[in-house]
C-alpha cells in the first residue's frame, strides 16, 4: 500500500492505483468517523480557549450514558459525588462522607417499627424454627423491652415520625421517604391483624391464619431488608409496588427529585 501511495505522490495518478489508494484508505477512515465522536468533545476542550469546566459539563451531557444517568436516583448521583470531583471539579471534604453515612444509616432506623409489630406474626415460625426467632428478636431485644414496659411507645413513636420528621422540610428527603414509607408499612399491617384476631370468631379456619401470618411477616422482613440494603448502598428503595407510589403522593415528587 505505501508503495502504491508513492507511485501516486511522484507520478501521473492512473485509475488502478487510484482504486488501490482509496482501498487502502477506507478502513482508516471508517474507524476515524467511528471514533470521532468520542474524542470530539475532548479535542474541543484542548483547543477551546474557554476554561475547561465549562466545556466539561456541555460534553458530559452528550457523553454515552449521560441521560441514563440524569434519570437515576438523586442519592446514587451524590454517591458518586460525595468526597471527590464534582460536576464543577470542586473536591468535597470528609465531614460530606460522615454526612452521607450517617443519612444512610438513620434512614435505616424507622423500619425498626414495621419490623418490631411483624414479630407477633412470625410466632408459628418461630415456634417451627427457634433459630429464626433468635436471629430476629436477639437484636430487636431493647426495642421489645420499651414496648412492654410502655404499650403506648408504638403509637407515640408513629406520631412522632409523622410530624416532626415527615412533615420536616429541613430534614433530607431521603430520610423523610424511608420514614414515610415504614409508617405505610405499619398502617398496612392492620389488614392481616384483622383476619387473624382469634380466626374472626372462627369463621377462618386456623390453617389460614397460620398461613396469613407468615406471609405477613415474610412480607414485612422482605421490605424491610430491601429498604435497609438500598440505604446502605445509597440507592433510593423506590420499588415497593403500592407503598412506594403512597409514599410519593405524601411527600411529592419521585426518584428524580431531591432538595
Amino acid at each position: 500500500v505505501s508503495v502504491g501511495v508513492k507511485t501516486v505522490a511522484m507520478s501521473a495518478p492512473s485509475a488502478p492505483a487510484l482504486l488501490l489508494v482509496v482501498g487502502a484508505m477506507l478502513p482508516a477512515v471508517s474507524q476515524a468517523f467511528s471514533v470521532a465522536p468520542m474524542l470530539a468533545p475532548r479535542m474541543a476542550l484542548a483547543s477551546s480557549p474557554v476554561s475547561g469546566a465549562h466545556f466539561g459539563a456541555r460534553a458530559s451531557v452528550f457523553a454515552p450514558g449521560a441521560r441514563a444517568a440524569l434519570l437515576r436516583a438523586p442519592v446514587a448521583a451524590a454517591r458518586r459525588t460525595v468526597g471527590g470531583a464534582g460536576a464543577c471539579g470542586v473536591s468535597m471534604g470528609p465531614e460530606a462522607y460522615v454526612f452521607e453515612g450517617l443519612k444512610r444509616v438513620v434512614s435505616c432506623l424507622p423500619y425498626i417499627l414495621p419490623l418490631l409489630d411483624s414479630l407477633a406474626y412470625g410466632r408459628f415460625l418461630f415456634q417451627k424454627m427457634p433459630m429464626m426467632g433468635a436471629l430476629f428478636m436477639t437484636p430487636l431485644a431493647p426495642f421489645i423491652a420499651i414496648s412492654q414496659s410502655f404499650p403506648m411507645a408504638s403509637f407515640v413513636a408513629f406520631l412522632g415520625l409523622f410530624l416532626f420528621v415527615v412533615r420536616n422540610k429541613a430534614i433530607p428527603r431521603f430520610i423523610r421517604f424511608n420514614t414515610m414509607q415504614a409508617l405505610l408499612m405499619e398502617i398496612m399491617m392492620i389488614f392481616p391483624q384483622i383476619l387473624t384476631s382469634g380466626n374472626m370468631g372462627g369463621i377462618i379456619p386456623f390453617v389460614f391464619t397460620e398461613f396469613i401470618s407468615n406471609m405477613t411477616f415474610y412480607a414485612i422482613a422482605s421490605i424491610v431488608g430491601y429498604s435497609c440494603w438500598c440505604n446502605l448502598q445509597g440507592e433510593l428503595p423506590c420499588k415497593i409496588p403500592v407503598v412506594s407510589t403512597a409514599v410519593f403522593q405524601q411527600i411529592g415528587g419521585g426518584a428524580g427529585f431531591d432538595n
